[in-house]
């Protein structure tokens, strides 16, 4: 965890593209070949932290879809929105690390990992059981639905003022963008 959380760091400071491993190790106050025993690359850890957001967003989704009654998906999807738009939020600064590397045509390609296809699956139940209609045919909305919310997390951060620095005005921009993609009212 310690080695995660520097990179984390880093990766947050330098980008990940500029991140090396001595870099890391630095940060995490260790020998730089220690970092070597757990990953074997800056990208292994990248993926460790992906992991660690997916258990996150599962956990979350999940215990929405426990609590929630049954026949109100386009309320657990509106909660989910905002939850993962105010996590994403909380954690800009890696989100843009990350997406500029997931984005690079030699990083990471989109590829699955960790909890995504299940978080995916579940979101489009949900949407389907709401009866939201899916605007472009063989789009699966229940994937790009938190790839949606990560990207404009992501360019929203980029593009903010330096005035304007609010997690909070953040998170409520790109849930309420998200939510208008799906024709779905925010805040109902």
């Amino acid at each position: 965890m310690q080695i995660i959380n520097a990179a984390s760091a880093v990766f947050a400071k330098k980008g990940f593209p500029a991140t090396r491993m001595s870099d890391v190790a630095e940060e995490a106050g260790i020998a730089q070949g220690t970092i070597y025993r757990f990953f074997e690359s800056k990208e292994e850890i990248a993926l460790a932290l992906f992991e660690e957001g997916q258990e996150a967003c599962r956990a979350e989704l999940t215990r929405l879809i426990e609590e929630i009654p049954a026949d109100q998906p386009l309320r657990v999807v509106r909660e989910y929105v905002h939850w993962y738009a105010r996590y994403l939020a909380r954690r800009r600064e890696i989100v843009v690390a990350l997406f500029s590397w997931e984005l690079d045509p030699v990083g990471r390609h989109g590829m699955d990992i960790g909890e995504r296809p299940w978080i995916a699956e579940r979101l489009s139940e949900l949407l389907d059981a709401a009866g939201v209609a899916h605007a472009a045919e063989g789009v699966d909305f229940g994937r790009l639905l938190p790839l949606t919310i990560y990207g404009f997390t992501a360019l929203a951060h980029l593009y903010r003022t330096p005035e304007d620095d609010s997690k909070v005005a953040l998170e409520q921009t790109v849930s309420d963008i998200t939510l208008r993609v799906l024709g779905i009212d925010a805040w109902d």
